[in-house]
């Protein structure tokens, strides 16, 4: 029951940063006065540094996060496929009623690719030690929108 709340929790968060495009707010950088840099490291790279992972953890995270990558590839392509009609549908002049059936079309696949990162950051969460737990916040920011390319393992566009 308490799982269940939780992973609840979880998925009611991450659609709620999907619906700010992913971003969850300003970050610090952007509110500063210096230009932002560019950092070199993958994704992966940032996770392992964020939790300390040990070597098998990294094989086993990045095991994790290769499966939800297949997984999410179908609901890329709906999702793209959505997004797609929903534009020539407004573009068309529908409006209301009318554009409704492309704007749950869109929504569905957004909350499908929603409960894909929600699962991956689970089974993630649960890979860590106790006293890495505390530390995934960040990892659990960076689900937002992971698996919208191709490769979840590249240096993040800015």
């Amino acid at each position: 029951m308490a799982a269940r709340l939780i992973v609840t929790g979880l998925l009611a968060a991450v659609v709620a940063l999907a619906q700010q495009g992913g971003q969850g707010g300003h970050s610090r950088q952007a509110n500063s006065d210096m230009p932002m840099e560019r950092s070199e490291q993958t994704r992966m790279d940032r996770i392992s540094a964020m939790l300390s992972l040990n070597k098998d953890q990294k094989k086993q995270i990045h095991g994790i996060l290769d499966d939800a990558q297949k997984d999410a590839g179908r609901l890329r392509d709906e999702l793209a496929k959505a997004s797609s009609d929903l534009g020539d549908a407004a573009a068309g002049g529908k409006s209301g009623d009318d554009l409704k059936p492309a704007l749950d079309a869109y929504a569905q696949a957004q909350s499908k690719m929603a409960v894909i990162e929600m699962q991956t950051f689970a089974k993630i969460y649960q890979a860590l030690d106790k006293d890495q737990q505390p530390k995934s916040g960040p990892v659990f920011m960076m689900m937002a929108g992971i698996f919208k390319g191709k490769n979840w393992d590249t240096v993040p566009a800015r």
